[in-house]
Formats: C-alpha cells, sequence, structure tokens
C-alpha cells in the first residue's frame, strides 16, 4: 500500500473537456508513485480531504527547497532530501515526545515529529517550515525569499 497525494478535478487539465469528476496525482513525487500501477488497473482507494489552512503547496514547497539544497550542497551528509528534512528536524529539536527511549548503554534515542498534513496543525506546520527555511538558506548562503523564488520557479504545479 502506498499513499498518494491526489487532487479531484471534473476537467482534463490539458483540453479543458469535462466528462465526470476524476481525481489526478498532485505533484511529481505522486506521479512517479502512481506509475507503480497499470492503466486500468482498479485500485482500493481511502481519501481524505485537507480541510485545515494548510496547504499540499506549503508542503510541496518544503520538499521542494530540500531536494533544491541536497543538490546545491557539497556534502555527503545532506545529499537527499530525506537527508536535508532530518537534518533540519534534528536541528530544531522536533522531537516526538511519544518516542524517546533509553537503551541498555544509557543512549537516548529520540523519534522526530511527521510534518504530514494529517499529522501536524497548522501553526505548528508555519512555524517549523519558516524555520527550516532558514537553516536551509543560510547553508546555501542566500536569503530565504530568493531560495524559494527559484525553487518555485523550477517547480513543476497542474
Amino acid at each position: 500500500m502506498i499513499e498518494i497525494q491526489t487532487q479531484l478535478h471534473e476537467q482534463c487539465p490539458i483540453c479543458k473537456q469535462s466528462f465526470g469528476l476524476f481525481f489526478l496525482p498532485y505533484g511529481d513525487e505522486a506521479v512517479e508513485k502512481a506509475k507503480e500501477y497499470k492503466v486500468f488497473q482498479i485500485l482500493r482507494s481511502l481519501f481524505y480531504g485537507v480541510t485545515k489552512p494548510r496547504s499540499v503547496a506549503q508542503l510541496n514547497t518544503y520538499w521542494a527547497c530540500c531536494t533544491f539544497v541536497a543538490q546545491s550542497a557539497d556534502d555527503p551528509k545532506i545529499n537527499t532530501k530525506e537527508k536535508v528534512d532530518f537534518m533540519c528536524r534534528v536541528e530544531l529539536n522536533f522531537v516526538d515526545p511519544n518516542v524517546i527511549y533509553v537503551k541498555l548503554d544509557g543512549t537516548v534515542v529520540r523519534g522526530y515529529r511527521s510534518i504530514a498534513l494529517k499529522n501536524l496543525r497548522h501553526i505548528e506546520a508555519c512555524s517549523y517550515v519558516n524555520s527550516a527555511f532558514e537553516i536551509m538558506a543560510d547553508i546555501l548562503g542566500v536569503p530565504v525569499e530568493k531560495m524559494i523564488k527559484n525553487v518555485k520557479a523550477n517547480m513543476k504545479f497542474r
């Protein structure tokens, strides 16, 4: 089972012809995940809407910035978007208080909070994302606004 972000449409985004309601993968990552299935394969889905003021666009911009930093930085410790994301969570001490335990040797192990739309409230998400953008921009040595502008210029929107 995989989770794919989708968006509900009522007309084709290319030809603008209406032919009923349908879901399209939302974003490049969702398109790549959807390719794991065959065309016309029947899929079982569980949908839940994002009704919070948080947006998919905010989350997509965050991940696009993580990718941009990973591709731009000359550091093997942050050469993937996942490593950049993890570095931001560690730097911001974005810890899940329910996932902390001590190993037998006394080492403390922490679990970090999820930033998924369903797991984080709007205010917390905005605070985290803004702070993470500052960390990423510092790595690149540019202002946050310039980093986001460069990233958005290269993002594909549907």
